[in-house]
C-alpha cells in the first residue's frame, strides 16, 4: 500500500516520495470470523495447548497442562510449538488442530 507525501517546508522542494506499509497486509483482504460455540464439558475432550512464541507462553502452558492432569484427568491435552514465529501462518497446524482437537488454547506470555 503506497502513500504520496510531500515537504512541508517551502524552502525544501523535493518530488513526492513513496512510502510502503511495512506490513504489506491490504486492509481489503481481511475476513472477520466468530469464535467456535463453547463446549459443554471438557470430560473426554481433546485439548491442543498451542504456544504462539512470546516468551514464556511455553512454560505456562507446560503449568496449564500439568493443571488438566491433576484436576480434570478424563480431559486430553496435546502441548504444541506453533511453528515460525508469531505472525507466520501455520496451516498444517490450524490443519491438524480442525481434524484432532475439540478445543485450543493460545498460550501467550511475557
Amino acid at each position: 500500500m503506497a502513500q504520496t507525501i510531500t515537504s512541508s517546508r517551502s524552502t525544501l522542494h523535493r518530488a513526492l516520495q513513496t512510502v510502503f506499509d511495512p506490513l504489506g497486509t491490504p486492509v481489503e483482504t481481511k475476513k472477520y470470523i466468530s469464535m467456535a460455540p463453547r463446549l459443554d464439558t471438557l470430560e473426554g475432550k481433546t485439548i491442543y495447548l498451542v504456544d504462539v512464541g512470546f516468551a514464556g507462553g511455553y512454560e505456562f502452558l507446560e503449568q496449564l497442562r500439568d493443571w488438566f492432569a491433576r484436576r480434570m484427568p478424563q480431559t486430553r491435552t496435546v502441548l504444541k510449538r506453533k511453528p515460525g514465529n508469531m505472525f507466520m501462518d501455520s496451516p498444517d497446524l490450524w490443519e491438524e488442530i480442525k481434524r484432532e482437537a475439540h478445543g485450543v488454547i493460545f498460550g501467550v506470555g511475557g
